[in-house]
């Protein structure tokens, strides 16, 4: 891991663990929301929201707030895949999956809490920032269809509907587009247009963001199989009923696929120069991770 990244994520945990201190939630709700805070993560999505912001001149400290917005809709998302009525998963992050400890119910109610919370970090980061070229309320859309009935909640019901059948690989990459990429697009889109950039490099930054995403997905789906939770802190082995791409395309095909993936997003920002390294840096990160 980079400098670059580490710092980054630093400033994002660092936030988030003040958050947690300082929430004003009941008694019962209070413990699980500090835990889904404060959980390690590796906080993929708010260091990318960070890094296409600094890449057109906004400095960390002023993106840092949309950047947790953007990791605690990421921990609303695992909160609810982990449900017994999902993926029922024990092990989220090296810790007990929330409703095993809490129970069903604060799980469900600290997702949506950190759901809603999220939005508002946002829209005061906008407040903030004030960027000339995109109102509060296009920036708040962005992130409201990355998540909604066309992101990744649409993502996550066909995948959950689609144990046990014949799927084709236009379904997988529905799935996966929406289930993962349609956030990291979100989260470099919320950077971007935070930073007030043109509309021209804000679409070669959604191509970056939407090939990174998905070669992502693809490496989660080769490490499901060939990696063990003490590695990488949560199950492994709970798509052994779904359809991914390491079935469509085995394991050295899936690696190859995401590399391929990683060039892509690489050559989409290739124009923006040398402010975009810490981008680049950020995709091998993404292509060559273990956990």
């Amino acid at each position: 891991m980079n400098d670059y990244f580490s710092e980054r994520r630093a400033i994002i945990d660092h936030y988030l663990q003040d958050l947690a201190s300082r929430t004003s939630a009941p008694l019962p709700l209070d413990a699980p929301l500090r835990r889904a805070l404060g959980a390690a993560g590796k906080r993929v999505r708010g260091v990318l929201t960070i890094a296409v912001g600094e890449t057109f001149g906004c400095r960390a400290e002023k993106l840092v707030a949309a950047a947790a917005a953007l990791e605690m809709i990421h921990a609303s998302s695992l909160i609810l895949d982990d449900l017994p009525s999902m993926d029922d998963a024990l092990l989220r992050r090296g810790a007990p999956a929330l409703h095993r400890e809490f129970g069903e119910d604060l799980a469900i109610l600290s997702s949506v809490a950190l759901l809603n919370h999220a939005y508002g970090l946002i829209a005061q980061t906008h407040a903030e920032l004030s960027p000339r070229r995109w109102p509060m309320q296009q920036v708040v859309q962005r992130v409201v269809d990355a998540v909604g009935w066309n992101g990744t909640i649409a993502g996550e019901a066909v995948d959950l509907h689609s144990e046990g059948s014949s799927l084709d690989f236009d379904t997988l990459e529905f799935i996966h587009s929406r289930k993962t990429g349609a956030l990291f697009v979100a989260a470099a889109a919320v950077g971007a247009m935070l930073a007030n950039v043109h509309p021209a490099p804000l679409q070669r930054i959604e191509v970056f963001a939407k090939n990174l995403g998905l070669a992502f997905q693809i490496t989660d789906d080769v490490l499901d199989v060939t990696s063990v939770p003490e590695v990488l802190g949560k199950d492994v082995g709970k798509d052994e009923q779904r359809l991914t791409f390491v079935k469509l395309a085995g394991i050295e095909g899936s690696r190859k696929l995401s590399t391929e993936l990683v060039e892509t997003s690489l050559c989409a920002i290739e124009p923006l120069g040398k402010d975009a390294k810490p981008l680049r840096d950020l995709a091998i990160l993404v292509r060559d991770r273990v956990a």
